[in-house]
Parts: C-alpha cells; structure tokens; sequence
C-alpha cells in the first residue's frame, strides 16, 4: 500500500474546551433565547486614535482584560461587569454629512480603586497624564487621568458615608423596555 503522501501535512487532532460562557451565551443564541440581565453591567463606547495603545493602556495600566480584537479598529474589553468597545473612527461611524467622532471630551468610565493615593502615583511613574490633582468630593475622593487619545477616566476610592446600592437578586431585578419605556417586573 502506497503511503499518503499528504500524511505529513495533517495536523493532530486536539481536544478543544470552550469557555462555560462561551457555551452558554451560544446555545442562547441557537434557541432564540434573549440573553439574561442579571449580572449584566454597562457597555460604554470610546474613540480612540491609536488603538493598540488604548488597548494596552486598559489592560496594562487599568487592569482590564482584553476579550476581542477582530479588526485594526475595534477591541472589547472587561473590568467585572463593564463592558469597554475602543473603536478607531470610521466610515460606519460616520454622521450624514461625514463627520466623525473626535475621541476625548467630558463623558467618561469611572473605576473604583483601593488606594487613590498609591495608584495616581504609580499612574503618574508610568507617563500616565492627569487632568488635575486628586480631589475630595461627596463620599470620594477621586482623580481624571487621559487615556492615550484624551478620553477621560475617573479613579475613585470611596470614603466613610459612600453608598453602593446593594444586589438584587435575579427574580428582584426589573426589565427595562426601552420600545416602551416600561419596566418588566420579574417578581
């Protein structure tokens, strides 16, 4: 028997473990089934002008981590339940008349830190621009730093008297319907 002359080339076959989530969220999506809203946090959006270096930024500076990057102009990344979408801008952000989106400006991520003190200065030992010193507000101190394109991000360690609204478990959570404006009540 003559042998396979492409035996060679085949490549062994290897056992693959996705992620529960990954599992999960894809058999939702066969099913039709709608995504569940606790433990869901925000998404916000943020153009930048260089996205590797926002990317590594968020990652390397701030702790988050990467998820997805399928293009030049787009990354996904988490901190707990914020989700964060670093686009390059685009012909698809494009308005009507062409204009596009400028990064930076006021609208900003706001991440909850330990020790403000110690981590503007190791920030600040890293080249990372600050807006202004660290300053005292109701039940926080905080400071706004620049990501490499010039959005802003607000650390903030919280003080004696700061509120966090406490969790709620799934059956407790309302379901917003933003068609109507009404929220589901799951209880």
């Amino acid at each position: 028997m003559t042998p396979d002359p492409l035996e060679a080339l085949r490549l062994p076959i290897m056992p693959v473990e996705p992620r529960p989530e990954f599992t999960a969220s894809l058999l939702r999506r066969l099913r039709g089934a709608r995504a569940p809203a606790v433990g869901r946090g925000a998404t916000v959006r943020y153009f930048v002008a260089d996205l590797d270096a926002a990317v590594a930024f968020y990652r390397d500076d701030l702790g988050f981590d990467e998820e997805l990057r399928p293009s030049p102009s787009f990354a996904m990344l988490y901190r707990g339940d914020l989700r964060l979408l670093l686009s390059v801008p685009g012909r698809a952000h494009a308005l009507p008349d062409g204009t596009l989106p400028d990064p930076g400006g006021w609208n900003r991520i706001v991440v909850e830190v330990a020790d403000l003190g110690a981590a503007v200065e190791a920030l600040r030992g890293r080249g990372i621009r600050f807006r202004h010193e660290i300053v005292t507000g109701v039940g926080v101190r905080q400071a706004l730093l620049e990501d490499p394109s010039g959005n802003p991000v607000e650390l903030f360690e919280p003080l004696a008297g700061y509120h966090e609204r406490a969790p709620r478990a799934a059956k407790e959570q309302p379901t917003p319907d933003l068609s109507t404006g009404e929220r589901e009540d799951r209880r």
